[in-house]
Protein backbone atom coordinates (compact mmCIF):
# COMPACT_ATOMS: atom_id res chain seq x y z
CA UNK A 1 0.00 0.00 0.00
CA UNK A 2 1.41 3.06 -0.93
CA UNK A 3 1.25 6.22 1.63
CA UNK A 4 -1.64 8.19 -0.11
CA UNK A 5 -3.31 4.78 0.19
CA UNK A 6 -2.73 4.28 3.63
CA UNK A 7 -3.33 8.21 4.50
CA UNK A 8 -6.87 8.05 2.69
CA UNK A 9 -7.90 4.88 4.57
CA UNK A 10 -6.65 7.03 8.23
CA UNK A 11 -9.03 10.05 6.58
CA UNK A 12 -11.79 7.25 6.04
CA UNK A 13 -11.27 5.54 9.53
CA UNK A 14 -11.40 9.12 11.49
CA UNK A 15 -14.71 10.27 9.43
CA UNK A 16 -16.19 6.97 10.82
CA UNK A 17 -14.44 7.18 14.24
CA UNK A 18 -16.49 10.59 14.60
CA UNK A 19 -19.93 10.33 13.66
CA UNK A 20 -19.72 7.12 16.05
CA UNK A 21 -17.37 9.30 18.82
CA UNK A 22 -14.82 7.34 20.12
CA UNK A 23 -12.33 8.15 22.87
CA UNK A 24 -9.82 8.45 20.02
CA UNK A 25 -11.80 10.89 18.03
CA UNK A 26 -12.91 12.54 20.91
CA UNK A 27 -8.98 13.20 22.13
CA UNK A 28 -8.39 14.24 17.95
CA UNK A 29 -10.68 17.47 18.97
CA UNK A 30 -8.94 18.27 22.22
CA UNK A 31 -5.06 17.71 20.68
CA UNK A 32 -6.60 20.27 17.89
CA UNK A 33 -8.06 22.79 20.74
CA UNK A 34 -4.68 22.73 22.33
CA UNK A 35 -3.23 23.49 19.22
CA UNK A 36 -5.06 26.05 18.52
CA UNK A 37 -5.57 27.69 22.10
CA UNK A 38 -1.55 27.71 22.22
CA UNK A 39 -1.52 30.01 19.46
CA UNK A 40 -4.59 32.46 21.07
CA UNK A 41 -2.31 32.34 24.29
CA UNK A 42 0.75 33.48 22.14
CA UNK A 43 -1.36 36.28 20.16
CA UNK A 44 -3.03 37.51 23.45
CA UNK A 45 0.40 37.85 25.09
CA UNK A 46 1.75 39.94 22.28
CA UNK A 47 -1.15 42.60 22.24
CA UNK A 48 -3.07 42.70 25.00
CA UNK A 49 -2.86 45.97 26.74
CA UNK A 50 -3.38 47.23 30.10
CA UNK A 51 -3.56 44.86 33.43
CA UNK A 52 -4.42 41.58 31.73
CA UNK A 53 -1.22 42.17 30.18
CA UNK A 54 0.84 41.54 33.71
CA UNK A 55 -1.60 38.30 34.11
CA UNK A 56 -1.03 37.01 30.70
CA UNK A 57 3.01 37.64 31.41
CA UNK A 58 2.65 35.63 34.76
CA UNK A 59 0.92 32.93 33.30
CA UNK A 60 0.93 32.93 29.80
CA UNK A 61 4.11 31.18 29.34
CA UNK A 62 3.01 28.20 32.07
CA UNK A 63 0.11 27.86 29.83
CA UNK A 64 1.32 27.86 26.69
CA UNK A 65 3.99 25.42 27.92
CA UNK A 66 1.25 22.86 29.98
CA UNK A 67 -0.87 23.26 26.53
CA UNK A 68 1.92 21.75 24.40
CA UNK A 69 2.99 19.52 27.06
CA UNK A 70 -0.35 17.61 27.30
CA UNK A 71 -0.39 18.17 22.97
CA UNK A 72 2.77 15.85 22.61
CA UNK A 73 1.22 13.26 25.41
CA UNK A 74 -2.03 12.72 23.91
CA UNK A 75 -0.51 12.51 20.82
CA UNK A 76 1.74 10.28 22.01
CA UNK A 77 -0.70 8.20 23.78
CA UNK A 78 -2.98 7.83 20.85
CA UNK A 79 -0.52 6.72 18.39
CA UNK A 80 0.71 3.84 20.82
CA UNK A 81 -2.68 2.66 20.88
CA UNK A 82 -3.04 2.68 17.07
CA UNK A 83 -5.17 5.51 16.81
CA UNK A 84 -5.25 8.37 14.39
CA UNK A 85 -4.06 11.79 15.47
CA UNK A 86 -4.16 15.27 13.50
CA UNK A 87 -1.23 16.19 11.54
CA UNK A 88 -1.61 18.69 9.36
CA UNK A 89 -3.42 22.11 9.24
CA UNK A 90 -6.27 21.41 7.15
CA UNK A 91 -6.76 18.36 10.06
CA UNK A 92 -6.20 20.77 13.19
CA UNK A 93 -8.77 23.55 11.05
CA UNK A 94 -11.12 20.60 10.61
CA UNK A 95 -11.11 19.16 14.07
CA UNK A 96 -10.82 22.27 16.57
CA UNK A 97 -13.65 23.78 18.04
CA UNK A 98 -12.28 26.94 18.97
CA UNK A 99 -12.62 30.52 16.76
CA UNK A 100 -9.96 32.51 15.70
CA UNK A 101 -10.06 36.06 14.36
CA UNK A 102 -7.14 38.18 13.81
CA UNK A 103 -9.19 41.34 15.13
CA UNK A 104 -9.37 39.89 18.16
CA UNK A 105 -5.72 40.91 19.19
CA UNK A 106 -7.26 44.47 18.71
CA UNK A 107 -9.37 44.00 21.88
CA UNK A 108 -9.14 45.15 25.49
CA UNK A 109 -6.79 42.82 27.19
CA UNK A 110 -9.36 42.02 29.39
CA UNK A 111 -11.56 40.80 26.60
CA UNK A 112 -8.70 38.68 25.29
CA UNK A 113 -8.60 37.34 28.51
CA UNK A 114 -11.47 36.37 28.92
CA UNK A 115 -12.04 34.91 25.05
CA UNK A 116 -9.21 32.78 26.62
CA UNK A 117 -11.10 31.52 29.43
CA UNK A 118 -14.02 30.88 27.45
CA UNK A 119 -11.84 28.68 25.08
CA UNK A 120 -10.83 26.28 28.19
CA UNK A 121 -14.50 26.27 29.14
CA UNK A 122 -14.75 24.97 25.62
CA UNK A 123 -12.41 22.27 26.41
CA UNK A 124 -14.14 21.04 28.69
CA UNK A 125 -16.72 19.54 27.10
CA UNK A 126 -14.85 17.44 25.09
CA UNK A 127 -12.04 16.29 27.94
CA UNK A 128 -14.99 15.58 30.03
CA UNK A 129 -16.77 13.28 26.51
CA UNK A 130 -13.35 11.74 26.29
CA UNK A 131 -13.08 10.70 29.57
CA UNK A 132 -16.32 9.08 29.15
CA UNK A 133 -15.70 7.48 26.37
CA UNK A 134 -12.38 6.55 27.47
CA UNK A 135 -13.86 4.44 30.65
CA UNK A 136 -16.68 2.85 28.66
CA UNK A 137 -13.55 1.59 26.67
CA UNK A 138 -11.44 0.42 29.46
CA UNK A 139 -9.10 3.03 28.54
CA UNK A 140 -7.38 3.93 32.02
CA UNK A 141 -4.47 5.85 30.84
CA UNK A 142 -6.29 8.23 28.44
CA UNK A 143 -8.85 9.01 31.31
CA UNK A 144 -5.99 9.26 33.88
CA UNK A 145 -4.35 12.27 31.81
CA UNK A 146 -7.67 13.48 30.21
CA UNK A 147 -9.04 13.64 33.84
CA UNK A 148 -5.52 15.71 34.81
CA UNK A 149 -5.69 17.79 32.23
CA UNK A 150 -9.30 18.82 33.04
CA UNK A 151 -8.52 19.75 36.38
CA UNK A 152 -5.77 21.61 35.25
CA UNK A 153 -8.10 23.04 32.81
CA UNK A 154 -10.51 23.90 35.48
CA UNK A 155 -8.05 26.18 37.83
CA UNK A 156 -6.97 28.00 35.40
CA UNK A 157 -10.74 29.19 34.78
CA UNK A 158 -10.84 29.82 38.46
CA UNK A 159 -7.92 31.96 38.42
CA UNK A 160 -8.36 33.86 35.99
CA UNK A 161 -12.14 34.59 36.53
CA UNK A 162 -10.80 35.90 39.96
CA UNK A 163 -8.59 38.10 38.29
CA UNK A 164 -11.14 39.66 36.27
CA UNK A 165 -13.73 40.00 39.11
CA UNK A 166 -16.34 37.53 37.68
CA UNK A 167 -18.10 34.81 39.48
CA UNK A 168 -16.95 31.64 38.58
CA UNK A 169 -19.45 30.51 35.76
CA UNK A 170 -20.08 34.62 34.26
CA UNK A 171 -20.20 33.82 30.88
CA UNK A 172 -19.31 30.67 30.50
CA UNK A 173 -21.30 27.65 28.95
CA UNK A 174 -24.18 25.92 31.05
CA UNK A 175 -26.24 23.28 30.32
CA UNK A 176 -29.11 25.64 30.29
CA UNK A 177 -27.50 27.09 27.18
CA UNK A 178 -28.95 24.02 25.25
CA UNK A 179 -32.54 24.08 26.48
CA UNK A 180 -35.03 25.85 24.24
CA UNK A 181 -37.91 28.29 25.86
CA UNK A 182 -40.98 26.97 25.57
Amino acid sequence: MTSEERYEQELKQSDIDHHTPTAGAMTGHIIANLLIHSLKISQAKLFAQGPATLFLDQNGDKWIAYEQTEFASLNHLLVNNGESIPTTTDQFKQFTMLEEDGATKYQLGDDQLFALVKDFDTQILFITKAIALAEKEYWPELANNLTGLLAWIKEQIALTQRFLGHDLRTGLYTEDDDDDDF
